[in-house]
């Protein structure tokens, strides 16, 4: 059995198990975010159990270890989510607690609540429960279809009268999942399916919600070393042949409306660095990608803020990008008011950011992409294609299918 040393000792979470924790917390009806960032075999464990979750600015270079979440229609001068660090764990892939940062001590009261619960959920059957099963879509899938088609429609005759170049439209997709679903045993799944993504599971209480994801797109992210980077992720092919097998990447050809699209999303990276006039940047891309079942073009810009006194870059450059034009459109303004008055639901965090900030030093924020929201027996899965005017709305809708099948095909056995 692993001994964690702390300033206390030893600690009292040796040997608690994720799933056993995650549980608790929700029991205990604490915001926690569970998440592994992408290339690395570390999984965090975030619990808030002193304020809750509370709202702030986004000055990251400024805030407490944490971590943010904020929706699609997340304005510059608009609060964000912020769930405060008061626990911290650091787990191994083999689930064992290779750190430990507790801010209240192991003698608190909610801590020792906390891991009591923990450590009973080990004989508590629910944990053992198989799997259930999902059930059919509560949505007519041919009507959400035919729904869909029709505001690509809409986009392409938009993109033709000049009102804007690109747009990024999307859409839900609702199954009904049972009690038997265990989101930690879902997180672990995504973790190992897809070792290039964001993997995240957050639980926010006051909103009866629990957050799942496997995100490929970095938004902002600031290393303690003061390297700041972003990305243009944009342009999508299915990564598996009729058969199931993985096609080569070198065997990959991108057509002329991908590269475009792709192109358009570099463009606006770096007319958000000419409006600070930054002009010392690195651009390494396009190259192919693979994200889970799918293939997107990408372009990495790296700044050295060090080298130009500019600690704040990261916060500055939140409120430049974001909404992307990669989950918005090109123009801004006019593509994100087509959203607005066709899209017909509220995006919620799907296309929003979240993710840590100041754990380690380190902030890495991404677009909540290839998302799911479990609320109330509902699982509602997103999903968005970005619209030009060479789209054909049937493969647009295809697009989304791939999309939301990148969760679907590994955690449908969680429920």
């Amino acid at each position: 059995m692993l001994s964690v040393q702390t300033d206390t000792g030893i600690s009292v979470f040796e040997g608690l198990q994720i799933e056993e924790l995650w549980q608790a917390s929700k029991i205990m009806g604490f915001p926690s975010a569970l998440w592994r960032l992408p290339h690395t075999n570390e999984i965090k464990f975030l619990i808030s159990i002193q304020d809750g979750i509370h709202k702030c600015l986004p000055e990251l270079e400024k805030m407490s270890p944490g971590f943010v979440m904020s929706t699609f229609y997340w304005e510059s001068d608009q609060q964000v989510l912020f769930l405060e660090g008061d626990i911290i764990l650091t787990f191994s892939e083999e689930n064992r607690i290779t750190g430990i940062d507790n801010k209240l001590g192991e003698e608190h009261t909610e801590v020792k609540k906390l891991v009591q619960l923990a450590a009973s959920t080990r004989t508590n059957e629910s944990l053992a429960a198989p799997p259930g099963a999902l059930l059919i879509p509560i949505d007519a899938q041919l009507d959400a279809k035919a729904r869909f088609e029709r505001t690509v429609e809409l986009a392409v005759a938009a993109i033709r009268q000049n009102q804007f170049k690109k747009v990024v439209l999307s859409r839900s997709k609702d199954l009904a999942y049972t009690e038997a679903f265990q989101p930690a045993r879902a997180f672990q799944k995504l973790i190992k399916a897809y070792p290039h993504a964001f993997i995240s599971l957050v639980n926010l209480p006051e909103d009866n919600e629990i957050w799942l994801g496997a995100s490929p797109e970095g938004l902002v992210e600031q290393k303690s070393d003061g390297t700041f980077k972003t990305m243009s992720l944009a342009g999508t092919q299915g990564a598996r042949d009729s058969d199931g097998a993985l096609i080569p990447k070198y065997d990959i050809r991108w057509g002329e409306k991908e590269i475009e699209e792709q192109a358009l999303v570099s463009r606006y990276i770096i007319e958000c660095f000419k409006k600070i006039r930054l002009r010392e940047y690195l651009e390494a891309g396009p190259r192919t990608v693979l994200a889970g079942n799918l293939y997107h073009l990408r372009t990495v810009f790296e700044v050295d803020t060090v080298a130009l006194n500019f600690p704040e870059l990261a916060s500055v450059m939140l409120k430049l990008l974001h909404p992307t034009s990669a989950i918005c459109g090109v123009p801004k303004t006019p593509s994100l008011q087509f959203i607005n008055d066709v899209e017909g639901y509220n995006r919620s965090y799907y296309s929003g950011f979240l993710g840590p900030v100041q754990v380690g030093g380190d902030t890495n924020l991404f677009v909540n992409l290839r998302t799911v929201r479990f609320k109330d027996g509902t699982a509602t899965f997103f999903a968005g294609a970005g619209i030009t005017e060479d789209s054909m709305p049937e493969q647009e809708w295809f697009e989304t299918e791939l999309k939301c099948d990148t969760l679907l095909k590994v955690i449908g056995s969680s429920f």
